[in-house]
């Protein structure tokens, strides 16, 4: 692949994706107008994932087209949020949209030559997408089959806000226990990902090692 479509930009998608790990409370209240600011900060992601993935054309078309469909799901969502299906066709959107931003940041993980700031910015973007990766599996399934997930604080419906909060404490292994997995399905999904996220860690950190050791040598 060509590291140009990365380099210098990843600082990039990791301030995006802090940023909307950090305002996503803004949306909680119902407000429509909070709800498409998000949206349109999303895409900001969306924009990001499309310059990283163009290290081909076939990559640029699709990245593009997936940003296309989802700005315009989103934006339906928006207007309609109790509606099943724009809920689940959202999720499904942005679950592809994040397995293909992973896959291209991962690329260039396992495949650059030397440890830098893109690397470590490119991991640690990678880390907070595999929390948002899990969000829509979890939106999916609750919408699917309500009540898989509960929250013993708030005592409602639990709303995408409180997957995107379950995901990333799950993917830490924090667990709380404010917000649980109640089916065996939800309880399946949420021990996939801690076990993602503690691979993550060991197999991201051996890599650096290595790199780290490799560049270090006296050529």
């Amino acid at each position: 692949m060509k590291k140009d479509t990365i380099k210098g930009r990843a600082i990039y998608v990791l301030i995006l994706i802090v940023l909307l790990n950090v305002i996503y409370p803004i949306t909680s209240n119902g407000n429509v107008t909070a709800l498409i600011i998000y949206q349109i900060l999303y895409a900001g992601l969306f924009v990001a994932g499309i310059f990283i993935a163009s290290d081909s054309r076939a990559h640029l078309i699709w990245s593009a087209s997936i940003a296309v469909v989802w700005l315009v799901v989103a934006i339906l969502y928006a207007l309609d949020p109790a509606s099943f299906w724009k809920t689940q066709m959202t999720y499904f959107i942005l679950l592809i949209f994040h397995i293909t931003i992973i896959w291209v940041l991962m690329r260039f993980i396992f495949t650059s030559e030397s440890v830098n700031a893109d690397v470590i910015y490119a991991a640690a973007a990678v880390y907070f997408l595999l929390s948002f990766l899990f969000v829509p599996i979890y939106g999916m399934l609750e919408v699917a089959a309500p009540g898989s997930f509960i929250d013993n604080t708030l005592g409602t419906a639990v709303s995408w806000q409180q997957l995107v909060y379950f995901s990333l404490i799950t993917l830490s292994t924090a667990g709380y226990g404010d917000v649980l997995p109640a089916s065996q399905w939800a309880r399946m999904l949420a021990g996939l990902e801690v076990t993602i996220g503690v691979l993550y860690v060991a197999i991201l950190m051996a890599r650096l090692v290595s790199l780290y050791e490799i560049h270090r040598k006296p050529q």
